[in-house]
């Protein structure tokens, strides 16, 4: 017993030896740790809101249907603004830094930014935070900007047909170009959201999509390359915007300021 307990004694000692060996040369920096990531701080972190469970009518290529939202989420009070983006920058998590169009940066909405810039915003801060972040879905982004309304929010369309309700503002309104507002101008609607009446145009999560008729059933086909864009009104956009000489987009110049806000699931 005296001998196994001697020998217990060794061994115990030799860990707690071999314990403070390691944390010498951890100290002496031959051992390398993973470093904290800093906190994001509060005043870069997007505002979130909370929108309810429920249902709207929305409606595709002429065609109402429900669209069903069973459990509540969150999404952001405002768009995401140059403040937070520069922020996003200067961490390293933002490879662009997007241009203002010498409208002011701050607490003004970010614009210039692609649907990949936005992806890897959105990456940056759900890495940084813990929790994830996204775009919002274009019928959740419908549905918040409504806050309970049956009707959308914005403008109504100046084209009965809705596949031209896109082109409305730019073939039938003579518009100088409009400079964005600060985040929080003007009154929010009823869920507490501000500037989906038409700040900027706003990325969503969604994919084009359309559903041809067939003569039997109807097939639907999706194109991830194209996302559809909320605001002032619906409309599509590649992906790569910023760089027309991608041939991503060819319309010059680009139709609108692009911007987004943030969604979380609870």
């Amino acid at each position: 017993m005296a001998g196994r307990s001697a020998g217990g004694t060794l061994v115990a000692l030799a860990i707690l030896a071999g314990v403070a060996g390691a944390s010498g040369f951890l100290a002496a920096g031959l051992i390398h740790s993973e470093p904290a990531r800093p906190p994001v701080p509060d005043e870069y972190l997007p505002q979130l809101v909370l929108v309810p469970a429920g249902e709207m009518t929305v409606s595709r290529s002429g065609e109402p249907r429900r669209a069903v939202f069973g459990r509540p989420f969150l999404i952001g009070r405002f768009e995401v603004t140059f403040d937070q983006w520069d922020y996003c920058h200067e961490a390293g998590g933002c490879a662009h830094r997007p241009k203002d169009r010498g409208w002011g940066r701050a607490d003004r909405p970010v614009i210039d930014v692609s649907w990949e810039d936005a992806a890897q915003y959105l990456e940056w801060l759900s890495d940084a935070t813990g929790r994830r972040y996204r775009l919002p879905t274009e019928d959740e982004w419908a549905y918040a900007a409504r806050a309970g309304s049956a009707e959308p929010a914005g403008p109504a369309p100046l084209f009965t047909d809705p596949r031209l309700a896109w082109a409305a503002t730019y073939v039938l309104e003579a518009r100088k170009t409009k400079k964005t507002k600060p985040v929080g101008s003007g009154e929010g609607n009823a869920f507490g959201l501000f500037g989906t009446g038409g700040n900027v145009w706003e990325w969503t999560g969604s994919c084009w999509q359309r559903t041809y008729e067939t003569g039997s059933d109807p097939v639907s086909r999706r194109n991830c390359g194209v996302r559809v864009l909320q605001g002032e009104h619906r409309s599509y956009m590649p992906v790569f915007v910023r760089d027309i000489g991608s041939g991503g987009c060819s319309i010059k110049p680009m139709p609108g300021n692009f911007g987004f806000r943030v969604a979380r699931d609870l």
